[in-house]
C-alpha cells in the first residue's frame, strides 16, 4: 500500500519551511494528497470573553480566519507541482488531542509533526504535546527536526526480532513496510539495524557462568543473527547484506552511533504503550534517543493500536 494522504501539523508562529519542504518531497514522490493542519488557541482572547459565549465564538472564528490567511501562501509550492493540497484550522486548547481527532476524521497514512530546537545549544525541546502524540497517534508519526534530508534519502528500520521491549511480533514487519514506503517515496535506499547486548563479563560472579561465558556469548549472538535472518528473508535481505547492521551494545547507544555512521535521514522505530511505572523505572528507547538523534524519527504503532483520545475529545 502506498502513501495516499499526508497530514502536516503546522505549529502557529513556528518556522515551517523545512517541515513543508519535506512534506512536499514526500507528496511529490508518492502522489499523496496533503492537508496542512493548525491547532490554534489564545488564552488571553478566551479570558476576555469568559462571560459572553456568543462573543467568544465570534472571536474564535475571526482568529481562525486570521490563521487560515497565514497558512494560505504555504499551499502555493504544492499547487505549483499539481499536488492536491488543503488546509484546516481548529481552535483547541490541547494540540495533541486536536491532531489525533483530526487524524480520526481525515484518515491520513502518515503525520508530519515538527519538534523544536534550541537555537544555540543544538538540543531539542519536547513538550507534553510531543510525548502525547508519540503515545497516542494511531498512524505513523514522523517527528521532523531541523535537518535537511540528503538527495537520496537514507531510511533505516530499527527492528527487534526478539521483542525484548514488549514489541508485538507483527510490529517489526510494520516497521519494515513503512521504511520501504518511505524509501519508495524518496527514491532512497533501505537499511536495517538491530542491536543486542550480551551480559558483560564484569557482572558475572558465578564460577560456572564465568567458565561458559564465551560459549554463552556465541549462543546469544547466533540466536539474534538467526532471528534477524528469518525476519529479513521476505524482504530479500540477509544478515550479510551491506544494508544490514548488527551492533552488540545497548540499544540507545547503538542507535545513536549507527545513525551517525550511516548518515541516516529517517529512522523508523516501533512505538508501544508503556505503563507509567515502567517508563519511570527504565524509560523507553524513544525517550532515551530522541533529543540526541541526528535524524528524523518515524514512530510506527503495532497493528490494531487504538488511541485513547476519541473522535470528539
Amino acid at each position: 500500500m502506498d502513501i495516499s494522504k499526508i497530514l502536516v501539523n503546522i505549529e502557529q508562529g513556528a518556522d515551517s519551511a523545512l517541515l513543508l519542504e519535506k512534506a512536499l518531497r514526500l507528496a511529490e514522490g508518492s502522489g499523496a494528497k496533503v492537508e496542512l493542519f493548525c491547532c490554534c488557541y489564545n488564552a488571553s482572547l478566551r479570558n476576555s470573553y469568559l462571560f459572553d459565549k456568543a462573543a467568544l465564538s465570534h472571536a474564535e472564528q475571526a482568529y481562525q480566519r486570521h490563521i487560515e490567511a497565514e497558512l494560505e501562501p504555504l499551499t502555493t509550492p504544492f499547487k505549483e507541482l499539481n499536488i492536491e493540497v488543503d488546509m484546516d484550522v481548529c481552535w483547541h486548547r490541547h494540540q495533541a488531542e486536536a491532531v489525533v481527532q483530526k487524524i480520526l476524521r481525515f484518515g491520513p497514512d502518515i503525520v508530519l509533526h515538527p519538534v523544536k530546537q534550541h537555537s544555540r545549544l543544538g538540543h531539542y525541546i519536547f513538550d507534553q504535546a510531543d510525548w502525547q502524540l508519540i503515545r497516542e497517534c494511531p498512524v505513523p508519526l514522523l517527528l521532523v527536526k531541523q535537518k535537511v534530508w540528503s538527495d537520496g534519502g537514507h531510511v533505516a528500520a530499527a527492528v527487534d526480532p526478539f521483542h525484548e521491549c514488549d514489541l508485538p511480533a507483527a510490529l517489526d514487519h510494520m516497521i519494515l513496510e513503512w521504511a520501504r514506503r518511505m524509501v519508495h517515496a524518496l527514491e532512497g535506499d533501505l537499511k536495517v539495524m538491530h542491536s543486542f547486548s550480551v551480559l558483560p563479563h564484569s557482572v558475572i560472579f558465578d564460577e560456572h557462568l564465568v567458565t561458559d561465558f564465551e560459549s554463552m556469548q556465541h549462543t546469544v549472538r547466533t540466536l539474534h543473527v538467526e532471528a534477524l535472518a528469518k525476519l529479513l528473508k521476505p524482504y530479500g535481505l540477509t544478515t550479510d547484506s551491506p544494508a544490514v547492521t548488527l551492533k552488540e551494545k545497548e540499544t540507545p547507544q547503538a542507535i545513536l552511533e549507527y545513525v551517525d555512521e550511516a548518515h541516516i535521514d529517517i529512522l523508523v522505530v516501533g512505538g508501544v504503550a508503556r505503563g507509567m511505572v515502567d517508563r519511570i523505572l527504565v524509560g523507553s528507547t524513544i525517550e532515551r534517543i530522541l533529543d540526541d538523534l541526528k535524524a528524523d524519527l518515524m514512530v510506527v504503532k503495532p497493528p490494531g493500536f487504538v488511541s485513547s483520545i476519541d473522535h470528539n475529545g
